[in-house]
């Protein structure tokens, strides 16, 4: 019988959230044991390993992730976050140039960058850079709420409210 991969999947990025690195690795490699090809895998193992300071390995699972999807934008983003851990600058503001340009507004990886912009002397594009994360960041997560089953009815509840002012309004203007 072979495992859920979603649900491996969603059991380690739970785990993970928790910061309960032993139970999200042992998930993880349960499903790049059942799917090896699984880029997303490797990654968050790479996510791991690096919370461990297991910096070495956690490159090798981004650089793995990239192998099989090259425009995975996160695996680019945190192979940008090992080097400049590393301090190799430049290898960092390479990968996190290629991971907004896969995703545009990347909220962290345009952090990061401001922050490698900043550290190095360059404090005006530093702050725009990471500003402009601050935006992309609010702005994904207005467009998640909106999308939300949640979000949706309360839209859908607010709209109803202010109809019906709008009407007890017009009502009484109107006696």
């Amino acid at each position: 019988m072979t495992p859920d991969i979603d649900a491996l999947y969603e059991q380690a990025l739970a785990a993970l959230e928790r910061w309960e690195l032993d139970e999200a690795e042992e998930a993880l490699r349960s499903l790049i044991q059942a799917d090896p090809e699984h880029a997303r895998a490797h990654n968050k193992l790479g996510v791991v390993l690096a919370r461990r300071e297991d910096f070495r390995q956690a490159e090798d699972c981004f650089n793995q992730a990239l192998l099989l999807d090259s425009k995975l934008a996160s695996a680019h983003s945190n192979l940008g976050n090992i080097y400049a851990e590393r301090g190799w600058t430049d290898r960092a503001k390479d990968a996190y140039e290629r991971a907004i340009a896969l995703d545009p507004g990347n909220p962290t990886a345009t952090h990061n960058l401001g922050v490698l912009y900043k550290k190095s002397g360059d404090i005006g594009k530093g702050i725009e850079l990471m500003k402009q994360a601050s935006r992309s960041e609010r702005t994904r997560i207005r467009d998640s709420v909106r999308r939300s089953p949640k979000g949706q009815r309360m839209s859908r509840i607010t709209w109803a409210v202010a109809l019906a002012a709008a009407l007890l309004v017009f009502y009484f203007l109107n006696r």
